[in-house]
């Protein structure tokens, strides 16, 4: 891989699903070395990943390589050449301003680059609209994006995004992937992230509000999937000494939900309500022993009530701090507070195949593992592999399965359980559940795609989960409360840089007690539906 100088560190949202769907493409061709085991990227990170293809485009057909220069047309001005002005309009006088083909860079809105200083300017709107035989729903999103550097070693960046649903999609309670809010009236909500960033060549220290992503997925990751709660401002720190090896670290400000009765107060028209603080630490170490293979295996802690500068030490085993911190033992499990380990393992190193495999220990006991009546394996475990066609086939295969067992991402302190605002950080199905997602990805021409998928989920009931019960024993899946069959066909072909046009059916059916009671209502009235979807930005 290309020395990948990180001086500069602006993320690219995890939203982008077809950018990094298409590093994935080339890292399983073995075209370049991809870590994405922690997520977003950075904007240089992936202008780094695309000049590597670009030393090989001699390896890649003929859709691959327009797709390529698709990709480095947006993520050129991330690259050390100066680019001078440009803003939608330029050259419209001498007729230079369309076709995009001939261009360097994509249009922005505006766009100035020099030796010391860039900044790129952008707005967006958009929505989708679903439809069946009973109803017709919609979202509509608008927003704006900024952000540049200043000399090789600050970045920052702001986006704005508001969200208008004709009903509320996303709550708290529904087992689906559509990402959350703070919803205003139950119809819209805003999300704003950004951030600042201090960076060298191996490396960087920001403050950010953003969503986080870590273990290899293609339908929801187990590790942390912080896509479905609202973004959180965190620390976060990269190290990337060796190209063997790097490192990550966050430190989080969560949302509890939780009223702290004590500090809440009469503010002379009403009660003041004040909620009880939550944080996050975890850290993600990496080591590729040969190219094509990484091996990730990480902590992490949610701790609540006080900020304890302790976990803003990086590289800490955290739950060892904790029983030094709160005591913990037979008597005092409320004094502690809720940790976890993980792991996780993807190996490109067969021509074609990404085989990936992650697993989530929120609780475990090692002198009980192998008896299901006595075991505490709060564990949840995911493995998968893709297939990327060679040739001029242009397509991939995708199978991944997951398992949660009974009580992995619960806690029985309300302050301290696996989620912000109320959102689960962990699988999106929760605990006690299991999934089997089979998808198939079409690429005819560049910029088009054709994605089918099928996806069988189970869950089974929640078990009582209190001080003095610790879940040892509790069978998985005794009782399924729904099974879920999915269908989704969807096509999308990019217009240019950040306008696109999709069309989606989507098929679902549930049976069992529970059915469609953890859904949006308008996914429970009829199974089959279509949407329409316009994205445009500038």
């Amino acid at each position: 891989m290309v020395d990948s100088s990180t001086a500069q560190m602006v993320p690219y949202h995890v939203s982008n699903k077809h950018t990094y769907e298409f590093l994935e493409e080339l890292a399983s061709l073995r075209i370049v070395n991809l870590n994405n085991v922690t997520l977003p990227l950075s904007r240089k990170e992936i202008f780094d990943i695309l000049q590597e293809a670009d030393g090989s485009r001699d390896k890649l057909n003929k859709r691959q390589q327009q797709d390529l220069d698709f990709y480095k047309q947006e993520f050129v001005k991330d690259g050390e050449q100066a680019l001078g002005l440009d803003f939608i309009g330029k050259g419209l006088k001498s007729g230079d301003v369309f076709p995009l083909k001939n261009r360097k860079k994509r249009y922005d809105l505006f766009h100035y680059k020099d030796s010391l200083f860039n900044i790129t300017v952008n707005s967006r709107f958009g929505g989708e609209g679903w439809w069946n035989t009973d109803d017709l729903y919609y979202e509509r999103i608008v927003g704006a994006t900024v952000f540049g550097n200043v000399g090789r070693n600050f970045s920052f960046y702001a986006d704005l995004t508001d969200t208008q649903q004709s009903k509320q999609l996303s709550r708290e309670d529904y087992l689906i992937q559509t990402p959350g809010g703070n919803y205003k009236g139950g119809k819209e909500y805003s999300e704003m992230r950004g951030g600042v960033a201090g960076s060298t060549k191996w490396g960087y220290l920001a403050l950010v509000k953003d969503h986080l992503v870590w273990g290899n997925s293609y339908n929801g990751s187990n590790i942390v999937d912080g896509q479905r709660p609202p973004s959180f401002p965190m620390i976060k720190l990269r190290i990337n000494p060796v190209k063997w090896f790097s490192f990550d670290y966050v430190h989080a400000w969560l949302v509890s939900d939780v009223l702290d009765s004590a500090a809440t107060y009469n503010s002379g028209y009403g009660s003041r309500e004040v909620m009880r603080s939550k944080f996050y630490a975890a850290n993600m170490f990496t080591v590729r022993p040969v190219r094509g293979l990484h091996v990730s295996f990480g902590n992490s802690i949610v701790y609540a009530d006080k900020f304890q500068p302790v976990y803003l030490i990086p590289f800490l085993f955290y739950k060892s701090a904790d029983h030094t911190l709160n005591s913990t033992g037979a008597n005092h499990n409320m004094r502690g507070q809720n940790s976890q380990m993980f792991l996780n393992i993807v190996s490109r190193q067969i021509p074609y195949v990404q085989l990936y495999t992650s697993l989530f220990v929120d609780e475990i006991r090692l002198s009980t593992i192998f008896k299901p009546k006595e075991s505490r394996n709060h564990l949840s475990w995911k493995a998968g592999f893709r297939f990327t066609s060679p040739g001029s086939i242009n397509a991939s295969l995708i199978f991944e399965y997951t398992r949660t067992n009974p009580f992995a991402y619960r806690h029985f302190v309300n302050t301290t359980t696996y989620a912000s605002n109320s959102y689960s950080m962990g699988h999106y199905l929760g605990d006690n559940a299991e999934e089997y997602h089979i998808a198939v990805i079409y690429k005819p021409i560049s910029r088009f795609d054709v994605f089918a998928s099928y996806t069988l989920s189970r869950k089974g009931e929640s078990y009582p989960y209190t001080i003095g019960s610790d879940g040892a024993g509790a069978p998985f899946i005794d009782s399924e409360v729904f099974r879920r069959h999915q269908i989704n066909v969807r096509v999308t072909y990019h217009v240019a840089h950040d306008i696109r046009v999709g069309l989606n059916y989507h098929y679902v059916k549930e049976y069992g007690a529970g059915a469609y009671t953890r859904l949006p209502s308008f996914l429970a009235t009829e199974p089959h539906r279509a949407s329409l979807s316009l994205f445009v930005g500038i």
